[in-house]
């Protein structure tokens, strides 16, 4: 990892001389080129390499590449091909990062990306290193292909999904996403998996995407590293990288099951993927119903989970617990919450009327939804299970759902099991 170095030059301890700065920096034209010679000599190369002081000069060289300036000045002095060809020859995992960091930062510069898509020899280089088995250099090349990514016009994204076949980047990144323990290398992949399909997954490069990316580990690989996000890494990550986490999995599981193979490719998957949604609603049951903490997120949430699931057909195969009970309780919490408005009083953290209702009134009917399907499609013995949870719920809940088809269906299956249930009652 990158050591935090005031790298920059203090102007009244270290005056630089007139005409040695770096655009508006305080770094110095001279340090940088130094350290290009090195790179530009081969022949020296190799024991410069051996030398503590060239590690720290690339270290402070990857901290000044966070100034625009700094990488202009380095594009300027061709600094791409003299890294690609001095890269080969850094023998330790941590020159290699620091040069794969450098490259990265520079690669936040749109300038900077549209030069090294013309690389493709010094991009399958980089990409070579996603085989490699250290986590910090490989956080660092994920930042540099999401960077790549983001900046890379549309009619470029051809040359990236060229390069990532050539290097068989796909079954590497499910690799690291089932298999990685290292939180930072977890959430940058996860990242760059999302970047992947929102810049690829695109109606004139969604076949390649469908070739290289729909692959029969990726749903298994993504369960497996929101299972160690949520679960065994849970303490080290802030409240925010949870969520973010969370809902970048649910947006790549929806690219992954966009297509009209899907549900067939990903056959054998349908565990893992519960188990993937049983984890997501767990935190957000807890946040609503525990920490009664008002989510706006959670109406798209609940939509994509509903989505997820009927592509998939999980109803059949799944009992109450997987996630029936978890949306039956957060309709309960909801209730609750309009219970507590109408009487004048809520225990919620956020008490602005207009969020409270707008929230209350959008979220009641995908929950419904998500209750629903599992009611039209759950086996009979599940049914009366839910039937018998909900009780005198079921009408307040068939009346909140706006699905016209869905409601009938409901209704019609659950008739005959709703009639033995009052008579049993009222008996």
């Amino acid at each position: 990892m990158k050591p935090e170095i005031d790298s920059k030059v203090e102007e009244n301890d270290n005056p630089l001389p007139v005409g040695d700065v770096i655009g508006d920096t305080a770094y110095s034209e001279r340090f940088v080129l130094k350290i290009l010679i090195k790179l530009a000599n081969l022949d020296t190369l190799k024991n410069e390499i051996k030398e503590k002081s060239f590690e720290e000069d690339l270290c402070m060289l990857w901290d000044m590449t966070a100034e625009r300036d700094v990488v202009l000045f380095l594009q300027k002095h061709d600094s791409l091909n003299l890294i690609n060809f001095a890269l080969p020859m850094m023998d330790s995992p941590r020159l290699i990062e620091i040069m794969i960091g450098i490259v990265g930062n520079m690669c936040c510069q749109k300038e900077v990306v549209s030069s090294i898509l013309k690389m493709d020899g010094f991009l399958m280089q980089l990409l070579e290193h996603s085989k490699c088995d250290d986590s910090l250099t490989l956080v660092q090349l994920l930042r540099l292909i999401n960077s790549c990514l983001f900046l890379s016009n549309d009619s470029d994204i051809p040359i990236l999904m060229t390069v990532f076949e050539s290097v068989g980047y796909s079954p590497t990144l499910y690799f690291i996403l089932k298999n990685s323990s290292h939180k930072d290398l977890l959430v940058t992949a996860l990242e760059n998996m999302n970047a992947i399909c929102s810049s690829c997954n695109t109606e004139r490069h969604s076949s390649k995407f469908l070739m290289q990316f729909l692959r029969s580990e990726a749903l298994d690989s993504l369960s497996a590293a929101i299972t160690e996000i949520t679960t065994n890494l849970k303490d080290s990550f802030r409240t925010d990288e949870i969520e973010r986490s969370l809902i970048i999995s649910l947006q790549i599981s929806l690219h992954l099951l966009g297509f009209d193979s899907s549900a067939e490719i990903y056959e054998n998957s349908k565990d893992d993927v519960i188990v993937m949604m049983r984890q997501i609603l767990d935190y957000y049951e807890e946040k609503l119903v525990i920490q009664k903490e008002i989510e706006p997120d959670l109406i798209d949430i609940i939509e994509s989970i509903s989505t997820i699931i009927n592509i998939l057909n999980l109803n059949n195969i799944c009992d109450l617990t997987k996630y029936f009970d978890h949306s039956y309780k957060m309709w309960k919490a909801v209730n609750m919450i309009m219970k507590s408005d109408k009487d004048g009083a809520t225990n919620f953290e956020q008490d602005d009327k207009v969020e409270l209702l707008d929230f209350t009134s959008k979220i009641k009917a995908p929950l419904c939804t998500l209750m629903c399907n599992y009611m039209a499609t759950c086996s009979d013995e599940n049914l009366l299970k839910c039937l018998d949870v909900i009780g005198q719920d079921y009408d307040d809940i068939i009346t909140s759902l706006d699905k016209e088809k869905l409601h009938d269906e409901v209704n019609k299956r659950t008739e005959k099991y709703r009639t033995r249930l009052k008579e049993n009652i009222d008996s």
